[in-house]
């Protein structure tokens, strides 16, 4: 078992470091158009709600008027 983990490793190895240059080229791609990518929590509400807080009971009933 460990000589096919052994095997595998440096294949997984070298996938992730191609995953992690195809992004940093995405990102300096971004920057060089002028416009930087913004983390996932300034843009993840967009609607008047936003700061907006809730009760658990409130939380469990928009859970069930989603559904």
């Amino acid at each position: 078992m460990t000589h096919h983990a052994a095997k595998l490793f440096p294949i997984a190895l070298q996938e992730l470091i191609a995953i992690g240059e195809k992004a940093r080229k995405q990102r300096e791609k971004g920057e060089r158009a002028g416009h930087v990518a913004r983390p996932r929590g300034a843009r993840a509400c967009k609607h008047g709600a936003r700061g907006q807080s809730f009760t658990e009971k409130e939380k469990i009933q928009l859970t069930f008027n989603l559904k």
